[in-house]
C-alpha cells in the first residue's frame, strides 16, 4: 500500500520490463474480500462496508493507510499476486490490535473505579455510574471520555448488568485466591455461626484459618450458606457445611480445629456440629470456644451485682427503645439532628451476647447527646 499510486486507470508499466500489469479475475477467485471497479481499481468489501467514521480509531488507521482498498482504490498491481494479502491482513491486524488494547486500557480504568466500590463496601449499582462520569471528567488526556463517546449505544460499560458482573468476576477471583492459599496449607480450622434472616431462612457463615509453615495464621470468610428454619438442627448444617466445602475441593483432613459459639446446636459434647467433625474425621480435631463471646459472658457476670453498672445498661437499652421502636420518635430524633446541624448518627442496640455492642452503642449515645436529651425531653 505504500507503493500505491492514484492513477485513474487499473493499468500499469514497469520500469524494468515495460509490460502492462492489468487486473487478473483470479485475483478476486483467490481474494474472496478483494472487488474490482473498471478504471477505477480494487477495494477490500470488508473494509468499505466496516471502515466507517464513526468507528474508533478511524482517523488513526486512515492516516496509516491513506485509504487504500476503502476510499482510495489499489491500482499498483505487480504487486498483487502473494502480496497483497499479506498487506491488508497485517493492517487488519495492527488496527484490531490497537484497539483492543485501547479498550483493555480503558476497560480497565472502569474496572479499577468498580474495584473500589466493592473494597469501600459502597453501593455499586448507584454510584458505579456516577464515579464513572466524574472519572472522565478528571481524566485530562480525555482517553476515558473519548472512549465511551465512540462506544457503540449498546456498549453498557457504565450499566447495573456491567458492573454486578465485574462485582461476580472479583468475587471468583479473590475465592480462587484464598481457596488456593488453604489449599497449600499445612493444617486449617473451621468457624461458623448462624442467624436467622428476616425471611425465614438461617444464614450460616463459614470462616476459615489457615497456618503456613512460617507466618502468621490468615483468617478467611468463605461462604454465606441459606439453610430453612424448619431444617435447623446439627445434622442438616453439618451436612451443609460438607458439601460446601468438598464443592471447594477443601481436604477435610487437614481440619484441626472447630470454633464456634455456646449453643448445643454446635457445640453440643455428643451431638452438635463440633462432635459430628470428630466422628466423621478424626477425633483430634480441638473444639474451640468463641473466645469474643466467653469474655462478654464473664464481663456480664462480673457486673451482675454492681447495681451502678445494671441501671446505666438498661437505661442505654430503655433509650435505643425510645428512640427505634418508635416511627414519631425516630423522626424527632433525625428532625432534631438536622436542626442542629449535626451529623445524621444513629443508635446501635446493645446486646448481652454481641461482643462489643455494649462498646459501640455507648460510643454512639455519647456521640449524639445533646440531641438525644431534647429528644426525650430531658435536656437543661
Amino acid at each position: 500500500m505504500e507503493e500505491n499510486c492514484s492513477l485513474s486507470t487499473t493499468t500499469i508499466i514497469t520500469a524494468n520490463d515495460n509490460k502492462k500489469r492489468t487486473y487478473q479475475k483470479w485475483y478476486s477467485k483467490s481474494y474472496k474480500w478483494l472487488v474490482h471497479e473498471p478504471n477505477k481499481g480494487g477495494f477490500c468489501c470488508i473494509c468499505r462496508d466496516y471502515w466507517k467514521s464513526a468507528v474508533p480509531f478511524y482517523s488513526e488507521m486512515n492516516t496509516r493507510t491513506r485509504g487504500v482498498f476503502t476510499t482510495q482504490s489499489f491500482t499498483n498491481w505487480k504487486n498483487a499476486p502473494g502480496q497483497t494479502e499479506g498487506s491488508v491482513a497485517q493492517q487488519l491486524f495492527n488496527v484490531s490490535e490497537l484497539e483492543r488494547q485501547e479498550n483493555r486500557q480503558r476497560f480497565g480504568d472502569s474496572l479499577d473505579g468498580a474495584y473500589f466500590l466493592f473494597k469501600n463496601e459502597l453501593p455499586h449499582t448507584t454510584l458505579y455510574a456516577p464515579l464513572l462520569e466524574i472519572l472522565s471528567k478528571i481524566d485530562r488526556g480525555k482517553k476515558l471520555s473519548i472512549f465511551f463517546d465512540k462506544c457503540q449505544k449498546n456498549a453498557t460499560y457504565d450499566s447495573i448488568a456491567t458492573v454486578t458482573e465485574l462485582l461476580e468476576s472479583t468475587s471468583e477471583l479473590i475465592d480462587k485466591q484464598i481457596l488456593s492459599k488453604i489449599r497449600e496449607s499445612r493444617t486449617i480450622s473451621i468457624m461458623a455461626d448462624e442467624g436467622t434472616y428476616i425471611n425465614h431462612y438461617q444464614n450460616v457463615s463459614i470462616c476459615f484459618t489457615n497456618y503456613y509453615f512460617l507466618g502468621e495464621p490468615t483468617e478467611s470468610f468463605i461462604s454465606l450458606l441459606k439453610v430453612k428454619v424448619k431444617d435447623k438442627d446439627a445434622q442438616t448444617i453439618f451436612d451443609t457445611i460438607v458439601k460446601e466445602l468438598e464443592s471447594k475441593n477443601i481436604d477435610m483432613t487437614k481440619i484441626s480445629f472447630t470454633g464456634f459459639d455456646d449453643a448445643s446446636l454446635f457445640s453440643g459434647e455428643f451431638s452438635g456440629v463440633s462432635a459430628k467433625f470428630r466422628q466423621m474425621h478424626s477425633n483430634s480435631i480441638l473444639f474451640i470456644h468463641c473466645r469474643a463471646l466467653v469474655l462478654q459472658l464473664c464481663l456480664l457476670s462480673a457486673c451482675k451485682d454492681i447495681i451502678e453498672v445494671q441501671e446505666s445498661l438498661l437505661t442505654l437499652k430503655s433509650l435505643f427503645n425510645f428512640i427505634n421502636r418508635s416511627s414519631i420518635g425516630l423522626a424527632r430524633f433525625n428532625d432534631v439532628q438536622t436542626l442542629m446541624k449535626h451529623p445524621q448518627l444513629k443508635l446501635i442496640q446493645p446486646g448481652d451476647t454481641r461482643w462489643l455492642s455494649y462498646s459501640r452503642s455507648i460510643n454512639a449515645a455519647i456521640r449524639c447527646y445533646e440531641p438525644l436529651m431534647i429528644t426525650t425531653g430531658t435536656y437543661s
